[in-house]
């Protein structure tokens, strides 16, 4: 079995789901191949698209949020889908993604972006693309990005089954949509007790809150910190830098009364999670994802307007997730959660009904029976 992959670098959630889910196919012995679509379609676009993401994310939330709304109300109306960038950009490449899927023979096609879902779908309207294979979407937020309604694939994997009712409003049939979970690496779906992580981690055995920064760098990561840093308990903070140096230097060139443990890159997020009490995040959807896996209480901040913003609403609407933000102070929001245990009890209870466990196999076992 041979499996291929239609991603589109952005941030790097889509790409996070594609190797999850590859990771768990290739273990069952399926063949896995990874393609950065529109760089292989072109460099130039693939870069304006990854460079442009993260620069307005970084520096123009407004134009963000600006180009996601307009996004919607494209999508709402028939006649004018088709003026959208992604529709052209699928035109001009159907010949070239043609010759692309007949060379590598793929028994199942699985589009982890909204971009690519767009160029399948055109292929298929075309009849230049197999219609024997199956080709799955991946929606990897908590919410459905404009456009996944005007796609013709064979099956839809969502966060979970509250999106059925968005689904239907955009008049998509709720009889495709799986509601697995965002793909995220098994081992997130296991446990391990905080005080072995924080061992193993080589942290102290104490009270730890967990900040993951984003991985374009949206965020005032220093001055959260520094709110974090003033609530009256004694507990120690790690901070997930990623690739950020910019952001590891302010920090630890930064006096804090607490102990603050400055992280890079890691590869091991889910034993960092493990040894977490408390996370802290923007809402993106695949650490989100993996946090509610954890059964962890979640504390969302700093969403990148737009579609962060849709999947704070269905986090919060869902006792998944508390906010902190401008008016809600992150140190009272510790401070809250801290007084009152019964609302991490609410919100574990939530993640245990909607926060998907073993979405990569229950994704990946399904496509598997499907080829069989």
């Amino acid at each position: 079995m041979n499996a291929l992959f239609l991603t589109v670098t952005a941030g790097q959630g889509h790409n996070s789901a594609s190797f999850a889910l590859a990771r768990y196919l290739e273990s069952q012995g399926v063949e896995c191949t990874v393609l950065d679509t529109y760089k292989y379609l072109s460099k130039l676009i693939g870069e304006i698209v990854d460079v442009g993401y993260k620069s307005i994310a970084r520096h123009s939330p407004r134009l963000h949020l600006l180009m996601y709304d307009n996004a919607e109300k494209v999508s709402e109306k028939e006649k004018m889908r088709k003026t959208f960038l992604p529709y052209t950009i699928a035109e001009a490449s159907k010949s070239k993604m043609q010759k692309y899927i007949d060379s590598k023979k793929p028994d199942v096609i699985v589009c982890t972006h909204i971009f690519t879902a767009i160029i399948v779908s055109r292929m298929r309207q075309d009849g230049v693309l197999d219609a024997r294979i199956p080709v799955f979407g991946i929606v990897t937020d908590f919410t459905l990005h404009p456009f996944w309604e005007d796609t013709v694939l064979d099956y839809y994997v969502v966060a979970n089954e509250l999106l059925v009712h968005e689904a239907r409003r955009k008049g998509m049939d709720t009889g495709k949509l799986l509601p697995f979970g965002i793909p995220v690496k098994e081992e997130f779906s296991e446990e391990i007790p905080a005080s072995e992580a924080r061992a193993k981690l080589n942290l102290r055995d104490k009270m730890t809150l967990l900040v993951v920064s984003s991985s374009v760098g949206f965020g005032n990561i220093p001055e959260i910190v520094s709110d974090i840093d003033k609530v009256p308990m004694d507990f120690q903070i790690v901070v997930i830098c990623g690739r950020n140096t910019r952001l590891s230097k302010k920090i630890t060139e930064t006096h804090y009364n607490k102990d603050v443990i400055v992280v890079g890159y890691v590869d091991n997020m889910e034993l960092y999670m493990d040894a977490a009490d408390v996370i802290i995040t923007k809402p993106g959807g695949l650490t989100v994802s993996e946090a509610l896996t954890k059964r962890k209480p979640l504390i969302i901040t700093d969403p990148i307007p737009g579609v962060e913003n849709r999947n704070a609403y269905f986090l919060i609407n869902n006792d998944l997730a508390v906010y902190a933000g401008k008016y809600a102070r992150i140190c009272d929001v510790i401070m809250q959660l801290h007084s009152h245990p019964g609302k991490i009890d609410q919100m574990r209870r939530a993640q245990e009904v909607y926060g998907k466990r073993h979405s990569a196999r229950m994704t990946g076992d399904f496509m598997i029976d499907l080829i069989k």
